[in-house]
């Protein structure tokens, strides 16, 4: 099978042995990878990998394309798996109750979701569709850009009248925000060429569990405040 095309925004790692290694997710270095399958076949059945949450009190565990969480002697699934949640990458809050996950529905080209859980003694249970203000939020701003100024002529107009909005677009987290209470996602078209306006994003900083925007920031405005390690890149 082969590879499907880098997207702009990828991170590449290291050559590792990807069964066992605790490594930084794909899009964030406030993550980890749970499968191991960013830029490789996405399959790694072998894979056998836990890491604690920050307070050491729960740990996530997966073996082969399950996850699960333990929080003392109890196990609880939670719903993650490398069959529907492609190249997943977990980020726990500080105080261990949240933890948002980034996943792909078909790899590296998308669609790429962010969803958010709440961790207790019951176990894990969705904070649901934390991503959608601020991807309904980036719709309607890039429906309202400009033509492309290279485009805008009339030998390669109709490249540009041929070309798609590509919706829906990306959602993908980056850091906790002010304790466990907020995240930093963005909001990216994906980078292939029938797109307008490809790999452009924009940066939001959300309330974790109910997604509502609390400040949104360009593509260049996100890198100055954040830094790159948390965002995709941006093109040039």
């Amino acid at each position: 099978m082969a590879e499907p095309p880098k997207t702009a925004s990828a991170k590449h790692k290291p050559k590792i042995d990807r069964r066992h290694a605790v490594t930084r997710g794909g899009w964030s270095a406030a993550t980890i990878s749970l499968f191991n399958t960013w830029s490789a076949l996405d399959d790694n059945p072998n894979r056998r990998m836990s890491f604690y949450s920050p307070d050491r009190q729960k740990i996530i565990k997966v073996v082969g394309p399950n996850v699960t969480l333990d929080i003392g002697s109890r196990s609880f699934e939670t719903g993650i798996d490398s069959v529907t949640k492609h190249d997943a990458e977990l980020g726990w809050a500080p105080d261990s109750t949240k933890f948002f996950v980034t996943w792909s529905e078909s790899g590296e080209l998308g669609p790429w979701h962010m969803q958010v859980y709440g961790v207790d003694e019951l176990g894990v249970h969705e904070f649901p569709k934390v991503e959608e203000p601020a991807r309904k939020d980036f719709e309607q701003r890039v429906r309202k850009l400009p033509i492309d100024p290279g485009v805008n002529t009339p030998e390669l107009k109709h490249f540009w009248d041929a070309a798609e909005y590509c919706e829906p677009y990306h959602v993908i987290g980056g850091r906790w925000l002010n304790g466990s209470r907020e995240i930093l996602l963005s909001v990216l078209i994906r980078n292939t060429g029938d797109c307008r306006y490809l790999s452009e994003f924009n940066v939001y900083r959300v309330n974790a569990m109910t997604g509502e925007v609390l400040e949104r920031f360009t593509a260049a405005e996100g890198h100055r405040r954040f830094g790159n390690k948390y965002l995709p890149l941006i093109s040039p």
